[in-house]
């Protein structure tokens, strides 16, 4: 009588684990979360896709897995070529996240267990990952509303790339998330109005990368469901040049962000925080208004509002910076912007004579070029057709995992260069 009970129960644990109603308790359940700078990935496990075309974002269901056999590749989709292979330690009956985040080329994952029990009631658990390997070592801040970070402690310090934040707990409410640059209250890199926490929840927050490699998106992921939130950035990183020749007085504003106010030039104002969309733009050059129209700013992004040329006729360009790291860590990387009055030919750098690609035309910048670091390095523009450089600078400093723009500005003929170090 036993052993015929032993063998009715046995079917029917294996009729349950085998039916499409039932969770099989012998298989992990796995979810991929694309974090990434890739649009869409595709994950497959013992050669069986298992995830296809995953969005960034976009909420994946928990699959099962086998843990004998995670054989597990990502690519892009419908390409043959692994973007990451791995093997991830998974148990049976448990839950994982598997993360992929980082830039184009570079991708990387994360496993995270998602079996941590729920918290009593009116709380919330909350661990944070920092998945937006440029933009450094951050600090995450969750305050009521109005508060000013000035009085504030941040609930994450120093989180740093890579690195699983251990659970916190917090009371569930309606929070503002803002996230900083780490040990600063002034380098902010998001400001979400409003995140809900919500009671017995535990959560992951995830940040990810901005579009200009220093501001940064969020997610937050519901551990064990599919739920994941997306809470990314409604402003830009916008600053102004003043590259008017003659030392004339140039005042500039985007949207309600004062950039410069009445500053001479030659001036290059710092970073502030712009909303993107399509702002107002107001300048002025030696109290005479500019026609400036509007701005393009994507969310998160990093802007020049180059003002140049003469005084009597002030131009207006905008650019659109990349401030994400460079690629090799061992050096920086730099860029020529042209904003010389009275040169309507192209300039061109070489850098201890090795030239940075582009012939760059008046109100432009060339693309980024790769630069070793140095503190002995010797800069020189020209320009076609003259023997003579434009302008020259010696024992220049780059430093590694930097980036730089070298500004021409002034007069043709009194022309002056300005290396700026960008972040």
């Amino acid at each position: 009588m036993r052993s015929w009970v032993i063998r009715v129960l046995a079917l029917a644990l294996a009729l349950l684990a085998g039916c499409g109603g039932g969770t099989d308790l012998t298989k992990a359940q796995l979810r991929l979360v694309n974090a990434s700078e890739y649009g869409a990935l595709d994950m497959s496990v013992n050669g069986s896709s298992l995830f296809s075309a995953v969005p960034y974002g976009g909420s994946a269901s928990y699959q099962p897995a086998d843990p004998a056999a995670m054989d597990t590749v990502i690519s892009q989709p419908g390409s043959a070529t692994a973007l990451v292979s791995l093997t991830p330690a998974v148990t049976k009956n448990r839950h994982y996240t598997l993360l992929a985040y980082g830039r184009q080329g570079a991708l990387a994952t994360l496993l995270l267990d998602d079996n941590t029990g729920a918290p009593a009631s009116g709380k919330t658990l909350l661990r944070v990952v920092n998945a937006a390997p440029d933009a450094g070592a951050l600090d995450v801040y969750l305050t009521a509303g109005t508060d000013s970070l000035a009085g504030a402690v941040p609930l994450q310090a120093a989180a740093a790339v890579g690195t699983l934040g251990s659970y916190l707990t917090v009371n569930s409410a309606t929070w503002r998330l803002r996230v900083t640059g780490a040990g600063s209250k002034t380098d902010l890199r998001l400001d979400v109005a409003a995140l809900t926490l919500a009671s017995t929840g535990v959560n992951t927050l995830v940040l990810t990368p901005g579009r200009g490699g220093v501001m940064v998106n969020a997610l937050l992921l519901a551990d064990g469901s599919e739920s994941i939130q997306r809470a990314d950035a409604t402003q830009a990183r916008v600053r102004a040049v003043a590259a008017v020749s003659g030392g004339a007085s140039v005042t500039a504003t985007v949207g309600s962000t004062s950039l410069l106010d009445g500053v001479g030039a030659p001036a290059i104002g710092p970073y502030a925080l712009a909303d993107a969309g399509a702002p107002a733009v107001a300048v002025s050059v030696n109290g005479t208004a500019l026609a400036a129209g509007t701005a393009t700013l994507v969310a998160g992004g990093d802007y020049t509002l180059l003002v140049y040329g003469s005084p009597s006729a002030p131009q207006l360009a905008w650019l659109q910076d990349d401030n994400h790291l460079p690629t090799d860590a061992s050096g920086a990387k730099l860029r020529l912007v042209h904003a010389l009055d009275g040169l309507a030919g192209s300039l061109s750098l070489k850098v201890d004579f090795v030239p940075i690609p582009g012939a760059v035309l008046p109100g432009t910048a060339s693309a980024y070029g790769p630069v070793g670091a140095s503190t002995t390095a010797s800069l020189t523009v020209t320009t076609p057709g003259v023997a003579t450089p434009v302008v020259s600078a010696t024992d220049q400093t780059f430093l590694a995992g930097s980036t730089y723009s070298y500004f021409v500005v002034g007069a043709v003929d009194a022309p002056l260069g300005i290396l700026q170090k960008d972040r």
